[in-house]
């Protein structure tokens, strides 16, 4: 599901986890559980936003009145040959405010 940032502004009491989700270190990505389901931040086009850094997430996220999130970085490193199919946990960094 998507939510663009008006909704997002509305909703920003539900909110009950935020990630700021880097794709390939170039551009960010914002996802939020809101109302038990996951919603990508969506422009008016009602495509995905692409945020150009972690500074620009923050903000927004900080004009919204959500506070808490994480940064969130998927690992590669299982996809590299010769190694074992085990799933690598996603990097996880707290940022911004915790209420």
């Amino acid at each position: 599901m998507r939510i663009q940032l008006p909704a997002l502004r509305d909703a920003a009491q539900r909110v009950e986890y935020t990630e700021i989700r880097s794709l390939e270190g170039q551009f960010y990505m914002i996802r939020v559980l809101l109302d038990g389901q996951q919603r990508v931040l969506s422009d008016d086009h009602n495509a995905t936003m692409l945020l150009p850094s972690i500074p620009a997430a923050n903000e927004l996220l900080d004009e919204a009145g959500i506070a808490t999130r994480e940064l969130v970085h998927d690992s590669a490193y299982n996809e590299m040959v010769g190694l074992d199919e085990v799933g690598i946990d996603p990097l996880r960094i707290p940022t911004g405010r915790y209420r």
